[in-house]
């Protein structure tokens, strides 16, 4: 290491400095001056080489530069991260010379020779695989001296912090929207200035409270009221984080954490507000807020969230007013919860709309048994009996098949 700068002979700069070497040797032995100016040469050739190389990469500058759009990128999306290599000499150009940078694993990218006073930029594609707060750095910069004896390595240790968010989908079907909406007693249990509207044929996790029962006199057949009412205007999303044990699946995880920011993306761009409540060790939660700075607040809590909690999402939703938590609950569940039915019971008989998202743990295990698929089921069923409309995210399709299939 010499002055921050480690130096290494190449195949070249070790023949050279052998031959030097030897060549001295016979000629201590012999006495010829000749052989004496010969060795003298080729270790003189080093030394050359080694001052050059020192003076031409100390002059070097190393800048990463990351446009706003790097700052905000998400899981699994390639970014474009700018190297700058600056000649800072006022006579030297450099070699050509490597980049060596940790971005979301080792890069490396070479650059032609730098003009005295110039600058090279070099841009490398990255693609973070997993959400979090990624460290870049430190960078390397190799160059070869003139000669091509010595490789010069210098380190920039200069690091920058890139939080990469969770991937969102957008979700075209999904059961959530702003503005006036049109719904009928299984949306909402009123409440909120409802106003009768006509009647439709009962479906299973309509209210029975609303069953038109002059209608079942008549006909026989049952019918509930409909009603129109202002859509809510604020929901709460609540994700299950808790510890799913040794076989919980990585990948089930994720995809509950995509499914949260992808709900609160749509929120976003439906103009209506939110809040997030995780379940995960710290109890993360965040909001109420409706504008960007919030979105982007929420997003980075997201970021950073881990499985590690210990309360179920049910007892979350108990210990709450229901009042609390907006006009709607969009769930975002792992586990099969006794007490969530129970919870969501709650949630409906106040007037809240309630959307719950299933993530069908057993489906990542590498093949789902039939008496795993059946409990999941009645689970699910269970759900959308106390009021819920029901979505299940499974494995392989992950969050992107949320839009392709039917609420249960």
């Amino acid at each position: 290491m010499l002055r921050g700068l480690a130096v290494r002979p190449t195949s070249r700069g070790w023949q050279a400095l052998v031959a030097g070497v030897a060549v001295l040797v016979v000629a201590r032995l012999i006495g010829t001056t000749q052989f004496h100016q010969l060795a003298y040469l080729l270790l003189l050739l080093v030394v050359a080489a080694l001052g050059l190389g020192v003076a031409v990469l100390r002059g070097i500058a190393f800048e990463r530069r990351l446009p706003e759009e790097v700052r905000r990128i998400t899981a699994g999306r390639p970014a474009g991260v700018g190297l700058v290599i600056s000649n800072r000499s006022r006579l030297l150009w450099t070699p050509r010379l490597e980049v060596e940078d940790v971005l979301s694993r080792p890069e490396s990218a070479a650059l032609p020779p730098v003009a005295p006073g110039g600058q090279r930029r070099v841009r490398v594609a990255v693609a973070f695989p997993r959400r979090g707060v990624y460290r870049l750095g430190p960078a390397t910069v190799r160059g070869a001296d003139p000669f091509g004896l010595l490789v010069f390595s210098r380190v920039f240790r200069e690091e920058d912090a890139v939080v990469v968010y969770p991937e969102v989908h957008r979700l075209r079907g999904f059961p959530v929207r702003g503005g006036e909406a049109r719904t009928g007693s299984r949306g909402s249990r009123g409440g909120h200035g409802e106003e009768f509207a006509g009647l439709r044929e009962y479906q299973r996790g309509d209210d029975r409270r609303h069953i038109h029962w002059k209608s079942l006199a008549k006909t026989g057949e049952l019918f509930v009221k409909e009603f129109a009412l202002q859509a809510p205007r604020s929901y709460t999303v609540a994700l299950d984080l808790r510890r799913g044990g040794f076989r919980s699946p990585e990948a089930a995880v994720e995809d509950a954490v995509s499914a949260a920011a992808s709900v609160l993306a749509l929120l976003r761009e439906e103009g209506l507000g939110f809040r997030l409540l995780c379940t995960d060790r710290a109890g993360s939660e965040v909001g109420p807020g409706q504008d960007e700075r919030s979105y982007w607040q929420t997003m980075r809590v997201l970021a950073e969230v881990r499985a590690d909690g210990g309360a179920e999402l049910g007892e979350l939703l108990l210990a709450g007013e229901p009042s609390s938590f907006g006009e709607g609950v969009i769930l975002v569940c792992r586990h099969e919860e006794e007490g969530l039915r129970t919870a969501v019971r709650r949630l409906r008989d106040a007037g809240l709309d309630v959307v719950a998202v299933l993530v069908a743990e057993h489906t990542y295990r590498g093949g789902a048994s039939r008496g795993r698929e059946a409990r999941f089921a009645r689970f699910a069923s269970g759900l959308g009996a106390a009021g819920a409309r029901v979505l299940t995210v499974r494995h392989p399709e992950g969050v992107a098949g949320l839009e392709a299939r039917g609420v249960v």
